[in-house]
């Protein structure tokens, strides 16, 4: 006590005793450093036995010392301020420790020193005031809690660690402590840590499991700190490598706990992994590529990429299919390559027939964009059969699409074990197809080069077109001597010099000709052509040459014009030639010119023009600025305006901007977008509102995009004017019939609407005798009312339908729901069916789309056949007499009705008969139903016919475009 207070009288000799006892523990540790390194924990001693002689501040100079010293003295590399990245934790550990140990030895100190002017002042003042205890009480409890604040700090630093820190029984490897970080890293709560013993090896990942104890256990047993790497498995499944730095705590020369940080290192070990697979990938792809150089014939260039996939996979077989089609007759393997022990089951070169199973594995690898895995945990499974005929457990295969050949199938097989392919494998296997594909597509170029320098003479001389080989190389150097003399302007020179154009046509000369030029220009043989151009030139022959001279001087690579030459028998012909020359700096001795004789197309355009001017329908032609571009007589007629000055407007200043935007411009859109567009419509004109149908028809100079429109309009105004007046009369007869049709069903109407008249007669009745009552029943009478009310609408509507078959009204197309159609006609012929003992079902399907029609038209139609299928069942006694009405979807957004009865079928000799106007198997019939009912369906835009059924009786159907 008394050094202490002497010490704590002098700074010197606080911070001296400071350096003093670091300086000594160094040197005590250095000189046991080569023994055991663990005597570096003397520095500890040092900074504790500082704070406890000389207080805080002197301590936490001690703490810095001797961190300082730590680092520099005995931790790897010695004597040396730098620190492995493997030390870190270690270094972090101590200086952590030795921060612990001068707060908390200060604190204690300072403790003492507070108990210690507590006891004296309680003895000189033991007679004074309590109060003086309380203070000294407070003062205590104040030290007190500066120690736990410490503690705390301490927690709060270890828990900071971006790692695991964690104290463990050396022999149970039980845990007795770990910082907060453990349940970020790993997922498990702290408690989870300490329950037990085994929660370390328990977590431990399988494969790592069989090592990582033993490791542990050997450095325990040689007491030796270590670290290593290993796996756990996180509490959510993943997967998280860590590294272990292990301190070993010694008492009495035994290891009693053990201390450490575990440090993630998931990331780096991804990292790690990743490039290894990119170095993994990059050399297979390397060694594909050797392959391919290697080789410059298709069949050894497969051969050795198989060899090298074969190797790089480490997989059984390797091979190629051709062709991956599944239309086609035929496959076979085209190479392949397989391990000694696992042969291919097919011969290379074999064809075999397509069968169902290959067609459908094509078809599935045809339908993916990569890589298909077949197999455990694949994308699709391995067939059994499949599996056992091939000898193979699993196999990856992709499709292969080189440039002017059938695709290819690639493929890998194991057949030694059922392989999981990884998903790196997966992309290597990817990489190395799409370069097959353009070794593929390069080598099957390059032979067919080879083969087409074989055909090119054959091809030169069989071709139908007349190709002539000549030398303009004689003219070529004229140019340049021309250009070289300042000439720019050549058309004006040639223009000006006539006779240099002459001298130059006799310069060119004609090295090769085909069959078809002999053939053309009427020779006898080749030797008659190979001069020069003169024999074959007329005067107008001069322009197009005077153009393929400036096309020439201009540097352009090929040229093509009309002009007119002569054959050798002075026959006039009109030719389209196309000359390609070579690039400038060439000699021009070789110029291919191909010759088409087009004499008869302009013949034909000539008359085509003639046709054109003379047609009696407006023909016009707009262009896709929707302006007119040529326009005949007829349509200057309709329109009363000379063609002069309707060319160039828009179609929408002549025609209008309503009708244009409506019905002209949405056409000529699609016309302009390669289809032909054709419509009918009255449109307004000078002359007044006119029928027209017209037709857009695309125009393409070449096979590129559509440049113009040809239109062709006919006036079918009379024409439409009648077809209205037939129409009228059509539904003038379709009222008649349907008249009728109520005719017939008279009695059946009359008792359908009986029924609900007599049930309000006999309610109303009811409901008086319970009002005459002395007690009215006010309940039965709402009721009877209610059900007066009910059966007065039933009857209403029933009269209402009658109504509208009855009422001649112009047909009003609308949306219906067609299920309502048929649910409406049910009460109108539901007496008729009762009467002829007749069992009507409906087989609605629900959802289907409505139908644009009219509602009375289509109830017409829907009578008609119910009717006609009664009547067919009526001398029907040997099985029942049903009558099934069906609806369902047919071909997309379509709606299809069916009427299929049980009767007597129909007569094979008469069933194209049966939809003409005025046929009928029926005594008394008059023939028209089925013929209006099949117009009123075609008027709709559906289609309408009847089919016998399997076994008995017939079914009509109709289908109506759905709307949507």
């Amino acid at each position: 006590m008394r050094v202490q207070r002497y010490i704590a009288g002098f700074a010197v000799v606080r911070y001296g005793v400071a350096v003093s006892s670091v300086a000594v523990a160094v040197l005590l540790a250095l000189w046991l450093r080569p023994v055991v390194l663990a005597a570096a924990q003397l520095l500890l001693v040092a900074v504790l036995a500082t704070g406890w002689i000389s207080g805080l501040v002197p301590a936490l100079v001690a703490w810095v010392l001797a961190s300082v010293a730590f680092a520099h003295y005995f931790t790897p590399p010695f004597d040396a301020f730098t620190i492995e990245v493997a030390e870190t934790p270690r270094v972090l550990i101590f200086s952590l420790l030795a921060a612990l140990l001068a707060v908390m030895s200060a604190a204690r100190r300072r403790s003492e020193d507070a108990l210690r002017s507590a006891r004296e002042e309680l003895e000189t003042r033991v007679r004074e005031r309590t109060t003086e205890l309380e203070r000294s009480n407070n003062r205590l409890q104040e030290a007190v809690a500066d120690a736990v604040a410490t503690q705390h700090r301490f927690r709060d630093l270890v828990n900071s660690v971006d790692g695991i820190v964690w104290e463990a029984d050396a022999t149970t490897l039980q845990f007795s402590f770990v910082n907060s970080q453990a349940e970020r890293i790993l997922g498990y709560p702290v408690e989870r840590w300490l329950s037990g013993p085994t929660f370390w090896k328990d977590h431990l990942h399988p494969e790592d499991r069989e090592w990582a104890v033993p490791v542990r256990e050997t450095a325990v047993g040689e007491k030796r700190d270590h670290d290593f790497e290993y796996r756990m498995i996180a509490a959510d499944g993943r997967v998280v490598w860590l590294r272990d730095l292990v301190t070993l705590v010694l008492e009495n020369d035994r290891v009693v706990r053990l201390r450490g940080v575990m440090v993630d290192v998931t990331e780096r070990k991804r990292a790690e992994d990743e490039r290894q697979a990119r170095r993994w990938g990059v050399e297979s792809m390397d060694r594909v590529h050797r392959a391919i150089q290697g080789a410059n014939d298709l069949e050894p260039m497969m051969s050795d990429v198989l060899d090298a996939t074969l190797s790089i996979f480490d997989c059984d077989r390797a091979w190629l299919l051709y062709p991956c089609d599944p239309e086609a007759p035929s496959h076979g393997v085209k190479m392949q390559r397989t391990r000694p022990e696992f042969p291919g089951r097919y011969r290379v070169g074999i064809e075999l027939p397509m069968d169902r199973q290959t067609a459908a594995v094509l078809r599935t690898v045809r339908a993916s964009s990569g890589p298909v895995r077949f197999g455990p945990d694949g994308d699709y499974p391995l067939a059994p059969d499949l599996a056992k005929s091939l000898g193979i457990q699993s196999r990856i295969v992709m499709a292969l699409y080189p440039k002017g050949d059938q695709p290819y199938m690639f493929g890998l097989s194991q057949c030694s074990y059922p392989r999981i392919w990884t998903t790196q494998e997966e992309l290597l296997f990817q990489a190395i197809g799409r370069r097959l594909a353009d070794a593929l597509t390069s080598l099957s170029i390059f032979r067919r080069l080879r083969e087409s320098e074989k055909r090119y003479r054959y091809i030169f001389d069989s071709t139908g077109v007349a190709i002539l080989e000549e030398d303009f190389s004689d003219v070529k150097a004229t140019i340049d001597e021309l250009r070289a003399g300042g000439v720019r302007d050549f058309r004006a020179y040639f223009a000006a010099h006539p006779e240099f154009v002459r001298h130059a046509a006799r310069s060119v000369r004609i090295v090769d000709v085909n069959d078809a030029a002999v053939k053309l220009f009427a020779a006898g043989s080749k030797v008659e052509l190979l001069i020069s151009l003169n024999k074959i030139s007329v005067p107008e022959t001069r322009a197009a040459f005077v153009e393929v001279l400036v096309g020439l001087a201009e540097g352009r690579t090929s040229f093509e014009a009309e002009g007119v030459v002569q054959d050798l028998k002075g026959q006039r012909l009109t030719i389209l030639f196309t000359l390609t020359f070579a690039p400038s700096s060439a000699r021009l001795d070789s110029v291919l010119v191909t010759v088409m004789d087009i004499t008869e197309r302009k013949r034909a355009e000539y008359l085509t023009g003639h046709v054109f001017d003379s047609s009696p329908d407006a023909v016009y032609i707009v262009g896709r600025d929707y302006r007119y571009q040529r326009v005949n007589a007829a349509f200057e007629r309709r329109w009363k305006l000379p063609a002069e000055k309707i060319v160039g407007m828009r179609v929408d200043a002549l025609s209008g901007v309503a009708p244009f935007e409506e019905t002209y411009k949405p056409n000529f859109d699609r016309c302009f977008g390669g289809q032909e567009a054709s419509f009918v419509g009255w449109f307004p004109t000078p002359s007044g509102r006119r029928y027209l149908a017209a037709t857009y028809s695309p125009l393409r100079p070449d096979s590129g995009r559509v440049d113009a429109a040809l239109a062709i309009t006919r006036d079918l105004t009379e024409h439409a004017r009648a077809s209205e007046a037939l129409q009228q009369a059509q539904a003038e007869l379709a009222h008649v019939t349907r008249v009728t049709t109520l005719g017939e069903l008279t009695a059946s109407i009359a008792h359908e609407v009986n029924q609900p008249l007599a049930a309000i007669v006999a309610d109303a009745n009811a409901s008086l005798n319970w009002l005459a009552a002395s007690q009215p029943e006010l309940d039965s009478v709402r009721e009877a009312l209610d059900a007066i009310v009910k059966d007065g609408h039933r009857a209403a509507d029933v009269i209402q339908r009658i109504r509208q078959l009855a009422t001649r009204t112009v047909p009003q197309k609308t949306a219906l729901a067609i299920n309502d159609v048929i649910r409406d006609i049910v009460p109108l012929v539901g007496p008729e069916v009762r009467s002829h003992g007749v069992s009507l079902r409906l087989d609605l399907t629900p959802g289907l789309p409505p139908v644009l029609g009219d509602r009375v038209q289509l109830q017409q139609v829907l009578i008609n056949f119910v009717m006609n299928g009664i009547e067919a069942m009526t001398s029907i006694d040997d099985r029942s007499r049903e009558l099934l009405i069906r609806s369902q979807a047919h071909d997309g957004d379509a709606v299809l009705v069916a009427v299929q009865d049980a009767g007597v079928g129909i007569d094979p000799s008469s069933a194209e008969q049966m939809f003409s106007a005025f046929f009928t198997t029926k005594p008394g019939g008059m023939g028209m139903g089925l013929s209006i009912s099949r117009s009123i369906i075609d008027a709709h835009g559906g289609r309408l016919w009847a089919t016998s059924n399997p076994d008995h009786g017939a079914t009509f159907h109709f289908v109506l475009p759905g709307v949507r």
